[in-house]
């Protein structure tokens, strides 16, 4: 039986914005009462295949609609997002560098882990997934013995694939890039399953905009480090369209759809510590 959420509050009420400051504040704000009627409190639950965090309580927002025009320097985004700038960098580098990297490096300079101790989803040297992965997974399988990685009846593409179907067909509804893959389902063997479900790429108007959808994200480690990633994302493939013949191609706007974007209550006072100080 499902635990009932603790403040009975289990209605879905779609939450719109366009202010990353005003959407975190919802959290950080010192008298619940004040929060927004949309944020709710639950249990969190096995949380990324771990038991030792189901009696923790955290603080919820569903159906998150954030949107954001994306501006064409990422110099500019990275002062309205505010990230954690170092590792996204480096982190974005590993992305879209066509290696289907596990672990890479980045996760090194994680600001939110203590890796002297060690990383306790860092199994065998390897995570249960990376985003250099999904981004490349036809070379993802590193058997030189084992075929080609496939699927039920056709090879799998990347994101090299995406680009080349909006620059041979710029009206293309099907420019999406899977990173929740059919082995993620029902996180099968108490498995990490990515949070990103996928991001669309569109074009309107010589405008390119994305469509990030992702099931869940933790408002202190991961909501503004994910909206500057896929804003890059978007700025780098604007590029590689310009690089390929669409000279007028602009960066349009970035719309997100978070199905749970939350926060746990041990982590309300650091998150607001962390935005007083941005």
């Amino acid at each position: 039986m499902l635990e009932k959420d603790l403040n009975h509050n289990t209605e879905k009420k779609m939450v719109k914005s366009k202010n990353l400051d005003e959407l975190i504040c919802n959290f950080t704000i010192a008298k619940p009462e004040y929060h927004l009627k949309a944020v709710t409190k639950q249990k969190a639950g096995i949380w990324q295949g771990i038991n030792s965090y189901k009696d923790m309580n955290m603080l919820i927002m569903r159906d998150v609609n954030f949107s954001l025009e994306v501006l064409d320097s990422k110099e500019a985004m990275a002062q309205v997002i505010k990230p954690d700038l170092e590792w996204c960098e480096l982190h974005f580098q590993e992305r879209v560098g066509g290696i289907p990297l596990n672990p890479g490096e980045s996760y090194k300079i994680w600001p939110y882990a203590n890796f002297k101790e060690g990383d306790e989803f860092l199994k065998d040297m390897e995570f249960d997934h990376t985003y250099m992965e999904r981004f490349w997974p036809r070379g993802a399988n590193s058997n030189p013995h084992t075929p080609c990685i496939k699927g039920i009846r056709f090879e799998y593409g990347d994101y090299s694939d995406v680009c080349k179907q909006l620059i041979e067909n710029p009206l293309t509804r099907q420019a999406y890039l899977p990173i929740f893959f059919p082995e993620d389902t029902g996180a099968v063997g108490s498995i990490r399953v990515p949070c990103t479900l996928g991001y669309l790429f569109e074009i309107f108007n010589n405008k390119l905009d994305i469509t990030y959808y992702i099931r869940s994200c933790d408002a202190y480690r991961h909501l503004r480090n994910d909206v500057y990633l896929a804003t890059k994302l978007l700025i780098h493939t604007k590029e590689i369209l310009f690089n390929n013949g669409m000279k007028d191609i602009k960066t349009g706007n970035l719309i997100m759809k978070i199905a749970n974007l939350h926060v746990f209550e041990n982590d309300i006072y650091p998150l607001r510590k962390k935005e007083q100080n941005l």
